[in-house]
């Protein structure tokens, strides 16, 4: 039987005082600019069933992966290792698993779990004989955001000169009759463009790429974050402007690349899935681990005073308690529990998807795709959990935010994962 496809869609907006996540220290959300969503691809095919659900969310934790995978498994009779939750990366989205505002956000997190499961059995229950081809083009809104400073430092702004993806991905999706089913972009930028204290929610660029594609296509639009651990819009102010910009600018490329493919019928589908412990980040040596632990207590201790922002206080809280635990593996030999990353890798007819749960540079993604055995690769990150950095081995030594602040991985880790996803990707039979 050839394989089979059905999409469908569920808003997801959370209610208005719901705390955002994706920068320290702001206020809840106040407004609605856009609806956040829920879109699913469900598969069916002689080997089973899977499905793709891609979220304007930020990010998920393994353990909300696994409840909302069972969630769905239940509702839709599916295998849970064969679900991937993709998430935008949005910084203009709710707390879903981590926040000082828990009760408003345990509510939404078990609604959001149905809703989520809801979507995955309807796109299943919608799967009817489809046609899929793959095409590629480029964009230039994004930009490697790894300054150096002269004085050496690597901070958080512009470099035009640093690594950069720029590839659009495009699936075209239509039905046996040639008509318009889906489309899928896979591209690799932070959804930032609207600033850090931006309290709207919205689907940023994303959101606009996607409707100027459903607006020109008819058809529902999924959007699958690539490997943009490094990568920025171009523009960031406090406006919706550049999220219409941009996302107006990408979706009309992909739109662009959609009408130059001739889809063909789907022979198979293939999932193949693995775990991998990667080693923690150790910091370097004994003592600069217990110099950072020290800096920490005294910044929460700093912003433990009345007045100051419970957001920015959780995130160093979280980064001390991850920092002791590498002070007591060295002080006591203790080998670090290892991080847990699930990788998957998908062969839908003539695409292959390969997924990571982490903010992933863009350098592995770019080379994943290059030495897939398969022309037509996509890789996506932020899927089935949230595991923060995962820079290249060079990027460690030139510190930064990704290195300093969010990494828990030690330089071999990406290396690892690009391995594991290429021995996916032959697994599969690209």
């Amino acid at each position: 039987m050839p394989v089979q496809l059905g999409v469908a869609r569920v808003d997801i907006t959370p209610p208005l005082g719901i705390a955002m996540v994706g920068f320290a220290g702001r206020d809840s959300a106040d407004d609605v600019h856009d609806p956040l969503t829920a879109t699913a691809l469900g598969c069916v095919a002689d080997d089973g069933r899977a499905v793709v659900v891609a979220l304007d969310l930020l990010g998920l934790r393994a353990e909300t992966v696994t409840e909302f995978r069972q969630a769905i498994s239940a509702a839709a009779d599916i295998n849970p290792n064969r679900v991937v939750l993709a998430c935008a990366h949005n910084h203009y989205g709710p707390a879903v698993d981590r926040s000082t505002d828990q009760a408003l956000v345990a509510a939404y997190r078990e609604n959001v779990k149905h809703l989520i499961a809801g979507v995955a059995r309807q796109a299943l229950d919608r799967a009817r004989p489809a046609q899929l081809g793959v095409g590629t083009g480029a964009s230039d809104i994004g930009i490697n955001r790894r300054e150096r400073r002269a004085d050496g430092q690597v901070v958080l702004g512009q470099n035009p000169a640093g690594p950069i993806d720029r590839q659009v991905g495009v699936a075209r999706l239509d039905d046996a009759d040639g008509r318009p089913l889906a489309t899928v972009v896979n591209f690799a930028c932070h959804p930032v463009s609207q600033g850090g204290q931006m309290r709207s929610l919205s689907a940023d660029y994303v959101g606009q790429a996607r409707h100027v594609v459903e607006t020109l296509t008819g058809a529902p639009c999924l959007f699958l974050q690539g490997a943009c651990g490094n990568i920025n819009p171009v523009l960031m102010v406090h406006a919706y402007e550049p999220a219409r910009a941009l996302g107006t600018r990408l979706g009309c490329e992909a739109v662009r690349v959609r009408e130059t493919i001739a889809p063909t019928e789907i022979g198979r589908l293939v999932v193949r899935q693995r775990c991998v412990g990667l080693p923690r980040y150790r910091h370097g040596s004994a003592d600069q681990a217990g110099a950072l632990q020290a800096e920490l207590e005294r910044e929460v201790a700093a912003l433990s005073r009345p007045g100051s922002s419970p957001g920015q206080r959780w995130w160093a809280e979280h980064r001390l308690t991850r920092v002791a635990e590498v002070v007591r593996s060295w002080r006591t030999g203790e080998a670090l529990t290892p991080v847990e990353a699930e990788v998957q890798a998908w062969r839908l007819g003539e695409l292959t998807l390969t997924t990571a749960p982490g903010e992933v540079f863009c350098e592995i993604g770019a080379r994943v795709k290059e030495r897939a055995p398969s022309p037509h690769a996509f890789y996506a990150a932020y899927v089935n959990g949230y595991m923060g950095y995962v820079p290249v081995r060079t990027a460690y030594a030139e510190g930064g935010y990704e290195v300093t602040h969010a990494c828990q991985v030690d330089p071999e880790a990406g290396e690892e994962l690009e391995k594991t996803s290429l021995e996916l990707l032959a697994e599969v039979g690209c």
